[in-house]
């Protein structure tokens, strides 16, 4: 009779099979999902400061301070975005500082709208109304937007595995 020597492998799901998978591997899709909606709220800032501010009836001081600090912002959300991908340690607190300077900012105009001040009909060829309900509807999604990014860039980079 003739024995065949078999070599003895341990089998799957047994604790000498199993390799450490890193922390970051847990959590794989957050930072890209986060990177894709700071990006989109990034073309969204720079699209209202290069080309919706410089055609509203404000002055040339307001202008020349708005119109520069938006496009900035939306550059530094793109700047997030990238940092996101590549995985750096500091694009998850430039994700978190962006949202919430981006929150309190559209809050304010919340504000603003709700009590009467209204900056959207003024500024808007629609009727007041409807501008009104568009400009809310922006803000809100907006801060749905950086609400999103922040959860999911902080989840992705917890502060303290830095």
């Amino acid at each position: 009779m003739t024995t065949i020597a078999t070599t003895a492998t341990p089998a799957l799901g047994t604790p000498s099979s199993r390799r450490p998978i890193p922390r970051s591997a847990h959590r794989r899709g957050s930072r890209w999902f986060a990177a894709l909606v700071i990006g989109l709220a990034g073309f969204v800032v720079i699209g209202v400061g290069a080309v919706v501010l410089p055609t509203t009836g404000l002055d040339r001081l307001a202008m020349s301070w708005l119109v520069p600090i938006t496009v900035t912002s939306g550059l530094a959300h793109l700047v997030a975005a990238v940092g996101l991908v590549r995985r750096s340690g500091w694009s998850a607190s430039l994700t978190g500082y962006l949202a919430a300077v981006g929150i309190g900012v559209a809050v304010y105009g919340l504000l603003v709208t709700l009590t009467g001040l209204d900056p959207f009909a003024a500024t808007s060829h629609l009727p007041a109304g409807e501008a009104r309900a568009e400009g809310l509807g922006l803000l809100v999604w907006m801060i749905g937007l950086w609400l999103v990014a922040a959860r999911f860039a902080l989840r992705a980079e917890p502060i303290l595995d830095r």
